[in-house]
């Protein structure tokens, strides 16, 4: 045990960087200590014999001395320091800030005393509050991010609440062009650009590297309109002035967080090239087609894997004589679940999910061996080649190993080109050709007539026929605009020494005008529809008999 020494307790306590305050039973202060009077500005004599209230804000100040005369504990200390409810101070000034409270109470003399430990938060609150905004806010750009972005949802809303998405198309093309900086900088104009237009209730967030979400009210669509205005402005960068375009989505009414975003998503990012750059609403047909578009995806890996596709020859004609020279090959998918899926449909999947080499490598294999086999060796057969397959590097070597593996002679085989895959690198497309040419494999250049480039490069190209679109045959004999454009394309093909062909060939009047006109081949209804191959050689053999 040792004595009670008044001085000894006070020069401990002046050390103290804690504020220390004891006070009555009353609430005034009896003593303090040199921290007290550094962290809330009174000096010592202003602080004895006032309430402590005065370092506490309203309404607790109102309250606090029957707190003081609740205060009954059980024994010693009743709240520690950095365990004690984060409170308010406030200083002489008038200004606030964050504080623990710590509290014990002794008996002296018999009256009854108290002692406040008071710490400073303020530090502590800077950083919590920093680690909080990290915590929420997307580093490079201010925004929300996912995490905030659903607080903010969460929080009362003034009537009805929608949520949309958008993303900038260019983004990711110019990250890779300009580099980080302007990635960066472009971010910040972004976000500045929204806050700046966004209402006191409305919130934006980034959620991925090129894609943002908003939290609008029911007047959702006519905000969309004012936010897109200001996101389409010019972005100026160096001495380039650069425009974006801002594809928007924007969901269904009502619903919970994720099912507004998911429902926005859909509208964003599945609408298609007919919505780039446009403000697109969520709606019941649009979910109904990408719950289809990811049952395709999910059934397609399999249906490639395990050779579930179907190989179809469709017939191709002489004119003159209506004998089959050639048979154009068609992939067709039937699945046990989701029924006859037409290639308009898996296709553009297919190349989305990278499986349109293995889809063409597989028609290519089995479209050789088929015309190897046919009965006819005059009979060649077309493979229609995407732009992704007729620029890889090894599109070359792929025809040569397939041409070996199915022992065809190189002449059977045609390779369909569209006109606006051709155009696309002209100097690669060139060589190519070349290559093909050299190994006996002949080129068809398909589609034509509906690009406005080639014209300028056909006479650079090593192409053998030039197939006449759908969209021209179609109208023929009634539109004489059409006829003229068939005209013009056999005189072409004539002074350029190449083949023709028609393709869409249904009536007989459309194939005694092409005849007339000079059109070598023609492909359609008229001479047979797309035919499994074992039918297409029936076909080829009744023709040559």
């Amino acid at each position: 045990m040792f004595d009670y020494d008044p001085e000894a307790i006070a020069a401990i306590l002046g050390t103290s960087l804690d504020a220390v305050f004891t006070i009555d039973e009353r609430g005034r202060i009896v003593d303090t200590n040199a921290a007290a009077t550094r962290l809330f500005g009174w000096q010592r004599e202003e602080f004895l014999g006032a309430n402590i209230s005065i370092i506490v804000p309203s309404p607790l100040k109102e309250q606090h001395d029957g707190f003081l005369r609740a205060f009954r504990p059980d024994r010693g200390v009743k709240h520690v320091l950095g365990r004690g409810p984060r409170l308010e101070g406030v200083r002489k000034d008038g200004s606030r800030l964050p504080v623990e409270v710590g509290i014990s109470t002794f008996e002296r003399q018999g009256r009854r005393f108290f002692t406040g430990f008071v710490r400073d938060m303020s530090e502590r609150q800077r950083t919590e509050d920093r680690m909080r905004y990290l915590a929420l806010h997307d580093a490079e750009s201010g925004l929300l991010n996912h995490r905030g972005f659903a607080e903010h949802c969460a929080g009362p809303a003034d009537g009805e609440r929608r949520v949309a998405v958008f993303r900038i198309e260019e983004f990711r093309r110019f990250a890779v062009a300009y580099g980080e900086r302007w990635s960066m900088a472009t971010l910040r104009e972004i976000a500045a650009r929204l806050q700046a237009t966004l209402g006191p209730h409305e919130a934006a967030a980034r959620l991925r590297e090129d894609s943002f979400a908003l939290c609008l009210g029911a007047d959702a669509m006519s905000r969309i309109e004012t936010l897109a205005a200001a996101l389409r402005q010019p972005y100026a960068w160096d001495t380039t002035s650069l425009l974006l375009t801002v594809t928007f989505g924007l969901s269904c009414c009502g619903g919970e967080l994720d099912e507004l975003l998911r429902t926005a998503q859909w509208a964003c990012y599945r609408s298609g090239v007919a919505g780039l750059g446009r403000i697109n609403a969520f709606t019941a047909g649009l979910q109904q087609s990408t719950v289809r578009e990811l049952s395709i995806e999910s059934r397609l890996h399999d249906a490639v894997r395990n050779n579930r596709l179907q190989l179809l020859l469709q017939p191709k004609c002489r004119l003159i004589d209506r004998r089959i020279v050639g048979a154009e090959a068609l992939v067709r998918w039937d699945d046990a679940q989701l029924g006859s899926v037409p290639p308009a449909e898996f296709v553009p999947l297919a190349e989305r999910l990278g499986l349109v080499g293995e889809i063409t490598d597989w028609v290519l294999q089995r479209s050789l061996a088929e015309i190897a086999a046919c009965p006819d060796p005059a009979v060649s057969v077309a493979v229609n080649f995407s732009a992704l397959d007729f620029y890889h590097p090894d599109f070359v070597a792929r025809l040569q190993n397939a041409l070996a593996l199915a022992a065809a002679p190189p002449d059977r085989l045609v390779i369909e080109l569209t006109e606006s895959a051709a155009v696309q690198d002209v100097p690669l497309v060139s060589g190519r050709l070349q290559a093909l040419r050299r190994l006996g494999i002949r080129v068809s250049l398909d589609d034509f007539g509906t690009g406005y480039t080639a014209l300028a490069y056909l006479r650079q190209f090593a192409v053998d026929a030039l197939k006449i679109d759908i969209a021209f045959v179609r109208d023929l004999p009634q539109s004489p605009s059409a006829v003229s454009i068939a005209q013009a394309v056999v005189a072409l093909a004539r002074g350029l020494g190449l083949e023709t062909i028609a393709e869409g060939v249904e009536t007989e009047a459309q194939a005694s005008l092409l005849t007339a006109l000079g059109v070598d081949v023609g492909q359609g209804f008229l001479f047979g529809r797309p035919l499994p191959p074992s039918e297409f050689h029936r076909r080829v053999r009744q023709r040559s008999d």
